[in-house]
């Protein structure tokens, strides 16, 4: 066949040469087309899954800041309560707390004793009564830092008194404030006022 195309006229040569030019030129256009689409389908396979590895990624992230953050919620929980071996340790507790408060305002403790035990709606609370003095700022972050730090206490009474009022011959002297403060802080869950040794007022 081959011999007999190449002892053929002119023009059929030419006829078939075009046509197998057609064929190369067309059998060219489908491999590129096959492999642009096994390209884009490779490229769309590893969009995915790079999608997929974004998307495993941000829940890790997301799991390592919830245990992050739940740790220290735990930690800072416990120490909202009073806890103690009995309710004399306890009360030392909040008498050495009591007086450190006091030295940082620059306030002076002048007595403390302890207060009755409270329980409301199952919770038991211990507390001093405090007698104290100093400035008005003193007196003022004094009984701000009770119930702003750890454990949290409450103050349920206060009655203040001032001094140095009147008009004075020395107006540079600030007014001095007597303060008697009533406060209580919780026991930690599942401690009751009853189950601690008592402590003598």
């Amino acid at each position: 066949m081959l011999t007999a195309i190449l002892n053929s006229r002119l023009l059929v040569r030419r006829s078939v040469a075009l046509a197998i030019a057609a064929m190369c030129v067309l059998l060219v256009g489908w491999i590129v087309f096959a492999a642009l689409g096994t390209v884009a389908s490779a490229s769309a396979d590893i969009e995915e899954k790079r999608a997929t590895l974004g998307q495993i990624e941000a829940v890790v992230a997301l799991a390592k800041t919830i245990e992050a953050s739940a740790a220290p919620v735990a930690g800072t929980t416990d120490g909202e309560f009073l806890s103690g071996e009995s309710e004399a340790v306890i009360r030392g507790t909040l008498q050495t707390r009591l007086n450190a408060i006091a030295a940082s305002n620059g306030v002076t403790v002048l007595s403390a004793g302890n207060a009755p035990v409270l329980n409301e709606d199952g919770v038991a609370y211990l507390g001093l009564r405090a007698n104290v003095s100093g400035t008005l700022e003193g007196v003022h972050g004094f009984m701000l830092s009770l119930e702003t730090t750890l454990p949290i206490l409450f103050i349920r009474e206060t009655t203040l008194r001032a001094t140095n009022v009147a008009p004075s011959q020395v107006p540079t002297v600030a007014p001095e404030i007597f303060a008697e403060v009533l406060l209580y802080g919780a026991l930690q869950s599942g401690t009751s006022a009853a189950t601690l040794p008592e402590a003598k007022p």
